[in-house]
């Protein structure tokens, strides 16, 4: 993924302001029920901060990402919250929180089974005992279909085209083709990307949850949170 060019309108062309609250307040909810008393969260793969900003109202946040350039805008975004360079498949912080989360599907950049797993013990090592941990997947084995996004907006001197396709490539691979035209202040530039996401099937997830050492407490479909998601706590 070129996060470099992606992070300069990542904010304007993905982040729907609305959706990205309701996401936050079911975590808020699942919050109140597992880990009543949390105060710290951890936010992997936080990206430019657009959920942090509404943890921070209520967590002491910290969020890692592998892109710099995207969490320079994190930062500026959320400057009460802390954001740190990290590899969400192998990372340590050297401390422990009350809740963490791996929201929008970005487990899915994870390249393989192994590093999946690798992924949720470093996610285990740093949860508190009575901690709660809430992993959205990109999508299933079983549920994937082959689409195509195309979308457009406009305001005042400023807009995109986008025109994304995806693709499944292999049993547990998709690719996603991005096409953008983004146009600030009248100056149009045009970018492509083209990424590799990792499927996995329920299973695997299942699976790889046990193995880190979590239980399974909830297994919400997308309507009941964005992209569904498996909520856990430690064994």
């Amino acid at each position: 993924m070129d996060f470099k060019n992606i992070s300069e309108y990542y904010d304007f062309m993905y982040v729907n302001e609305e959706a990205y609250q309701k996401e936050v307040d079911g975590v808020f909810a699942l919050a109140d029920k597992y880990a009543p008393g949390a105060k710290t969260l951890l936010d992997i793969a936080c990206g430019t901060g657009a959920q942090a900003k509404y943890f921070s109202e209520r967590f002491d946040v910290t969020g890692i990402d592998i892109s710099r350039e995207m969490l320079e805008i994190a930062k500026s975004k959320v400057p009460n919250a802390e954001f740190e360079i990290a590899d969400m498949t192998n990372f340590d912080l050297s401390r422990k929180f009350d809740i963490i989360v791996n929201l929008y599907g970005s487990i899915g950049f994870a390249p393989s089974f192994e590093h999946l797993c690798s992924s949720l013990k470093c996610v285990y090592d740093h949860l508190d005992d009575d901690g709660l941990f809430i992993l959205t997947p990109w999508s299933t084995k079983e549920e994937i279909k082959d689409g195509l996004v195309a979308k457009s907006k406009k305001e005042g001197r400023s807009g995109y085209c986008r025109m994304e396709t995806v693709k499944r490539i292999a049993d547990d691979k998709v690719q996603v083709e991005m096409h953008h035209l983004v146009a600030k202040d009248l100056d149009v530039k045009y970018h492509k990307a083209v990424s590799t996401v990792t499927l996995f099937s329920e299973a695997e997830y299942v699976s790889a949850l046990k193995k880190a050492g979590f239980i399974i407490k909830e297994r919400l479909t997308p309507e009941q949170f964005r992209m569904g998601a498996f909520v856990c706590i430690k064994g």
